[in-house]
């Protein structure tokens, strides 16, 4: 026989249904926002080191600046120093190269900016489960292989990500702030970049000013 259930009863049962989904709700948010903390200020330093043969010689250094959706880049090495302004909100790029007593300046549009890149359409990123510890972070570790076949490793923070990714375009499925990673250079050589130091503190905004002059312009 068919049981019917009062409206009161009824009225106890979708409030226990709504308060449940309301709490599950609420728990999956916080859970979900606690894993995926983004960090809008952000200053990253790296030691650059050169791998040949198994051999290893600091070439460089690299300092990463972030404040909102801008971001700069400057790689300073014995031979030339080079300075990427991105602007995520265009998707366009700004570079400035130093060699020497010449400066260039060069500007991307976003698809410019993508062909530029171009090297990393197709790549596959695995994870492998493996864990190292990088600033006091416990950091796991991604294998990323490109279209010719060349692999290299990348150990990133998981769960702490920031408002602009240092590459769109070859990190765009790494979930986490990079804290080590390995350029290909040819067979036989590598370049390793190993953070030395984090720093979440404000970005002055001048650090993305881009030079009006002093510089010839290559495109």
């Amino acid at each position: 026989m068919l049981r019917l259930i009062s409206c009161s009863a009824f009225n106890r049962l979708f409030m226990k249904k709504t308060v449940f989904t309301l709490i599950a709700f609420i728990i999956a948010t916080i859970a979900f926002t606690q894993e995926q903390k983004v960090i809008s200020d952000c200053t990253i330093m790296y030691a650059v080191v050169s791998s040949n043969g198994g051999q290893q010689s600091g070439i460089g250094s690299k300092i990463i600046y972030i404040k909102g959706k801008a971001m700069r880049i400057d790689l300073a090495s014995n031979t030339f120093n080079q300075t990427v302004f991105y602007d995520d909100n265009t998707g366009g790029a700004t570079v400035l190269k130093v060699m020497g007593e010449s400066k260039y300046i060069s500007s991307y549009n976003i698809a410019e900016w993508k062909k530029e890149n171009s090297r990393y359409e197709g790549m596959a990123v695995s994870f492998s489960g493996n864990t190292r510890q990088i600033l006091g972070y416990n950091c796991k570790q991604a294998i990323i292989t490109l279209k010719n076949g060349n692999t290299y490793t990348v150990y990133y923070i998981p769960g702490l990500t920031t408002s602009v990714m240092e590459s769109p375009f070859e990190r765009k499925n790494i979930p986490g702030i990079v804290l080590e990673y390995e350029s290909v250079v040819n067979q036989n050589e590598k370049i390793l970049y190993t953070a030395k130091n984090i720093d979440f503190s404000p970005v002055p905004s001048y650090k993305f000013d881009i030079p009006k002059s002093g510089y010839r312009v290559l495109h």
